[in-house]
């Protein structure tokens, strides 16, 4: 299968994230988030048992490093299991999406790079 096309992405725009509620519910329980998270989650829209999170890009790296860490860290098989699965949900959308940076504000890797080729000519 080919990996998904991938949309440029501004920093700050947000992007949505659709779980079932039966998954955010696991999320909730048992990750360790921060309230900036929490609001996002509380925040999102259910509908037919879908809960659809707009998170910026930092915010759903942040939550599938959540995810991801409390998925290692337990014993219970289906628990760790169920909560992997919703990692890799989250790191597919996250894949699906890349910061574009902006013409008029190059990020300071570009301009370190471009420092770089001024000093070796």
């Amino acid at each position: 299968m080919p990996p998904p096309k991938r949309r440029r992405f501004k920093p700050g725009e947000r992007v949505t994230l659709s779980l079932a509620l039966a998954e955010v519910d696991l999320i909730v329980e048992h990750a360790m988030l921060s309230e900036g998270l929490l609001a996002t989650i509380h925040a999102a829209r259910v509908r037919d048992d879908t809960v659809r999170l707009r998170c910026t890009l930092g915010e759903l790296r942040e939550l599938a490093g959540c995810v991801a860490a409390e998925s290692r860290g337990l014993k219970n098989g289906e628990l760790r299991k169920a909560l992997g699965a919703i990692s890799e949900a989250i790191a597919t959308v996250e894949q699906v999406h890349h910061y574009e940076p902006s013409p008029h504000n190059p990020s300071k890797r570009s301009k370190l790079a471009r420092m770089a080729r001024i000093e070796n000519d």
